[in-house]
């Protein structure tokens, strides 16, 4: 980390900096006595570290890296969406279902059904919708079948709900429904 961090400095990795090593450091500095080299070198490394500031702005090796974006590109003039908040919601139903449905069965009343048969076709629907989404690409399956696939998961969503909620208002409810398939035995148990 420190080695990236020394060459992109623009004052080691600059172009005026490698002229100015390489005019003071030739060969021909180094044949003076050292003593009389001293009082010449102070003075002239100013210059140095001031052209090597202000004229190397940039570095070779930012340089030949691309610049490149981590958010997305906007394909599309309409308002992207926010599917945080959607995700928060389908978890709550998740979690709101679980002690609902024991409750629904313990205590059988319409409220109760209601509520559980919507929790469930909401639940039903945004798990068909992902995976309608997920594995019914148009990239994969052409532009037509997606749309359909779409249409399908609406339309088995709302027969769901308005099955349920048949069976809620005209027979006996979900929780005695319920009930009543556990109830039937198999030939071998009545025996």
């Amino acid at each position: 980390m420190a080695l990236s961090t020394l060459l992109r400095t623009p004052v080691l990795a600059g172009r005026v900096f490698t002229q100015h090593v390489l005019k003071y450091g030739s060969l021909s500095c180094m044949q003076r006595p050292l003593a009389s080299m001293v009082p010449r070198m102070v003075p002239s490394m100013v210059p140095i570290s001031q052209h090597a500031f202000k004229e190397a702005t940039h570095t070779p090796i930012t340089n030949s890296v691309r610049s490149f974006r981590t958010s997305p590109v906007r394909l599309s003039d309409e308002k992207p969406h926010d599917h945080s908040k959607l995700w928060v919601i389908e978890k709550s139903v998740a979690a709101l279902m679980v002690p609902l449905l024991p409750l629904g069965l313990l205590i059988p009343n319409k409220l109760f059904d209601s509520v559980i048969a919507i929790l469930i076709c909401a639940h039903s629907f945004w798990g068909l919708e992902a995976i309608a989404i997920d594995y019914v690409r148009a990239s994969v399956v052409g532009p037509i079948l997606p749309k359909i696939a779409l249409g399908l998961v609406y339309l088995i969503s709302i027969a769901m709900l308005g099955g349920l909620f048949y069976i809620i208002g005209h027979d006996d409810g979900l929780a005695n429904t319920i009930k009543q398939i556990w109830a039937i035995k198999s030939d071998r148990q009545k025996s």
